[in-house]
């Protein structure tokens, strides 16, 4: 048999109160129906809730004001997080980001998050630029941490900060004992770049950025994708953001860049027709965390 809530909370206002009239009273009810109720749940059950006069639970009654208590507490926290969900305040968003946003922005922004909307889980996959446009277009993210995503008007953008390029070098090349170099004085050298199918904008913004100041180089793509695998030899250099400069391989050091080279913005990415209400409140916490 189905047991309506409502009368639940009646046998459990009773139980409480200790008798009718005073559980009609926080009720807000008149004191006859409510036992014309009860009673019509007892004989449904074909069991005696309560003794009367004086009005105390029978044993059978206690167990089910027990059962009562636990299930009306459930209900009251499913309509608690059904609520908080369509407020954004509840359920799971999915955040992608690139290598780079690893260090600084994915932490700081999910401490923000945790801080702010604690009723938020948010997954977070790290993925190449390539497969984050991807995973935008087939819902299978909410917002994406990128430097390289393209322009398009079904995509919004923040920006969090913007950084240079700092130059990667082996520990035995022969500049690895500077801070700060020209990049003349790569000319001899090859550039090691990212794979231009894992991340095409970012491939062509650092080949953009390093030929702007007139110099040109010799250019590999990365053998084995992704910056924690890079592996330089005495003659080849890299160009990553400065997120990255505090993080490298074994086996390399980073060194400023004194030529003028423009910046690169790491922004997150999110659909304009998205539907994930806790996206509003991310958007929220990165416009924070941008203007620190």
């Amino acid at each position: 048999m189905t047991i309506d809530l409502r009368l639940m909370r009646y046998v459990v206002a009773v139980a409480d109160e200790g008798g009718f009239q005073r559980a009609a009273d926080r009720l807000h009810m008149a004191q006859p129906p409510l036992s014309r109720q009860v009673a019509a749940l007892e004989r449904e059950l074909g069991v005696r809730l309560f003794e009367r006069r004086p009005t105390r639970l029978t044993e059978p009654g206690k167990v089910f004001v027990e059962g009562a208590r636990a299930l009306l507490a459930e209900a009251d926290a499913l309509v608690e997080r059904t609520v908080r969900t369509a407020h954004g305040t509840a359920g799971t968003l999915r955040l992608g980001y690139v290598t780079s946003a690893a260090y600084w922005a994915v932490p700081t922004l999910l401490s923000a998050m945790g801080a702010r909307h604690p009723g938020v889980r948010v997954e977070t996959r790290e993925m190449w630029s390539a497969d984050l446009t991807a995973a935008l277009e087939h819902d299978e993210i909410d917002a994406a941490l990128s430097r390289s995503l393209p322009h398009r008007p079904d995509l919004a953008r923040l920006t969090l900060v913007r950084e240079g390029l700092v130059v990667v070098v082996a520990t035995g090349h022969r500049l690895a004992g500077r801070t700060e170099l020209s990049l003349r004085e790569l000319r001899s050298d090859t550039l090691r770049v990212i794979r231009r199918d894992i991340a095409p904008a970012f491939h062509d913004a650092v080949l953009a950025a390093l030929r702007s100041t007139g110099e040109h180089f010799p250019v590999e793509e990365e053998p084995v994708p992704g910056f924690r695998h890079l592996v330089l030899d005495e003659r080849a250099f890299a160009a990553v953001p400065q997120a990255l400069a505090r993080h490298l391989p074994a086996g390399t050091v980073a060194l400023r860049v004194s030529d003028d080279l423009p910046g690169f913005d790491l922004e997150l990415v999110w659909r304009q027709d998205t539907s994930a209400p806790p996206v509003p409140l991310l958007v929220r916490a990165a416009r924070m965390l941008a203007a620190q």
